[in-house]
């Protein structure tokens, strides 16, 4: 299938994907093969494919509360039969929570509710979100931005699980269901061997792997970069990623689970070459980087993560949360030191002023650290909680992953409002 001319400039990089996310904000629909439909409808909700087969539809993934409407509905102007099977591809909410509104349109309808399956890990996942819901809330508002966001739970559990592989016959359709570990651990993807089409969840998501969160549990870089070297030999004609754009053609669905795995591959090797020298992780945060032919991939540029948080959470993979730093052991408390540099500085505002400084002579990261400490030495200081937003502005106009800028803008805005006191 001949792909149309925004994929093809998503594609060199010429254009952006919040193009691409206004192109399909009314819900769109990317007509993968005979009886097979992809919905979108915008970048941050994740992709909904849909399966006609002799025993009703299967549905790979359900969208997101805001989106799940929407998306059904687009579902129905292509196919009104029952739905037969719900495949979860992990149990984040942009993925899961869809499932309500199919329910409630079964139930109205007077049929079946289709069955969920999932991998085992799926449940404890929902479990856990139950058990730290109010953390959940709290971060996931930070890092989108929404202040006072309630973190959806209560999505119905999956009535099949598997471990490794299943194998399923659906109406005439094969559909193999594989587990991997990446951005979480109750992952699958979803190959249809007789039509050559990979869906793979959100092992491929058109920006840089996501596999260092700052504020999320354990990801897993290097079974993220196995898995997607098991995609490769599948050897997939069609590729439907997670978020993004349906790829056509064997090169370039290759080309893209390729390079994403040999950028993980890149991370996790470098970072272990330094670990099993001894380093600590500043050295290795200083040393690690991915090569600029790599970031320059328009399908692997750090715009939602950032290939450092990945490294953070490989170096936690092997060795714990202990960097190395004896002053991080058992460290006094974060006030206890910033009055003491104050006062070897001559005072809280000559640490800030000297933060303000550097934030102008572009060493963003020292003039932050040093304004926190001014921060944290006098919380109450107007002018210094002034000077703190106007560094942190400056860090967050330099960084390009959505999760630093919008992490830093929590106490960007936090700053403001002290400043107004």
């Amino acid at each position: 299938m001949r792909q149309d001319p925004l994929f093809e400039r998503l594609w060199d990089g010429s254009a952006q994907m919040e193009e691409w996310t206004a192109a399909v904000s009314h819900g769109a629909i990317t007509h993968v093969a005979e009886n097979i439909i992809t919905v979108h409808t915008t970048y941050f909700c994740g992709s909904v494919t849909a399966i006609r087969t002799s025993e009703g539809l299967v549905l790979i993934d359900t969208a997101k509360p805001e989106t799940a409407r929407p998306t059904l509905d687009v579902v129905r102007s292509w196919d009104n039969s029952p739905i037969h099977t719900v495949i979860f591809t992990h149990g984040h909410v942009d993925h899961t929570s869809g499932i309500t509104v199919i329910d409630e349109e079964a139930d109205a309808r007077g049929v079946a509710r289709p069955r969920i399956i999932a991998h085992r890990n799926v449940k404890r996942r929902m479990d856990r979100y139950e058990a730290s819901h109010g953390f959940n809330s709290i971060v996931q508002g930070q890092q989108f931005n929404m202040p006072g966001y309630i973190y959806p739970i209560g999505q119905r559990r999956p009535d099949e699980v598997y471990d490794d592989t299943l194998s399923l016959s659906i109406g005439g359709e094969r559909i193999d269901l594989f587990h991997g570990r990446g951005e979480t651990d109750d992952a699958t993807f979803v190959w249809l061997p007789e039509r050559r089409v990979l869906a793979s969840g959100d092992f491929v998501i058109w920006v840089f792997p996501n596999a260092g969160n700052p504020r999320k549990v354990q990801r897993y870089a290097a079974e993220w970069a196995v898995a997607l070297r098991q995609m490769e030999q599948l050897k997939p004609a069609i590729l439907i990623p997670g978020h993004g754009p349906v790829v056509f053609g064997e090169e370039r669905a290759l080309q893209m689970l390729r390079d994403g795995a040999e950028a993980l591959e890149h991370l996790v090797r470098e970072t272990l070459a330094l670990m099993n020298k001894g380093a600590a992780l500043d050295d290795v945060l200083q040393s690690v980087k991915v090569p600029p032919e790599i970031l320059a991939k328009p399908y692997l540029l750090p715009k939602y993560d950032d290939p450092e948080f990945l490294v953070r959470s490989i170096y936690h993979f092997y060795a714990g949360w202990f960097d190395g730093n004896p002053a991080h052991l058992k460290p006094a408390s974060a006030t206890d030191l910033a009055l003491e540099v104050a006062g070897l500085a001559g005072g809280a505002r000559k640490l800030a002023e000297r933060a303000a400084a550097l934030s102008e002579a572009g060493q963003s990261r020292l003039a932050v650290q040093i304004i926190e400490l001014a921060s944290a030495a006098a919380p109450d200081d107007k002018s210094i909680q002034a000077t703190r937003a106007a560094v942190l502005r400056t860090c967050i106009d330099g960084e390009s992953s959505l999760m630093g800028k919008a992490f830093l803008a929590v106490y960007e805005r936090e700053a403001r409002q002290r400043a107004k006191g």
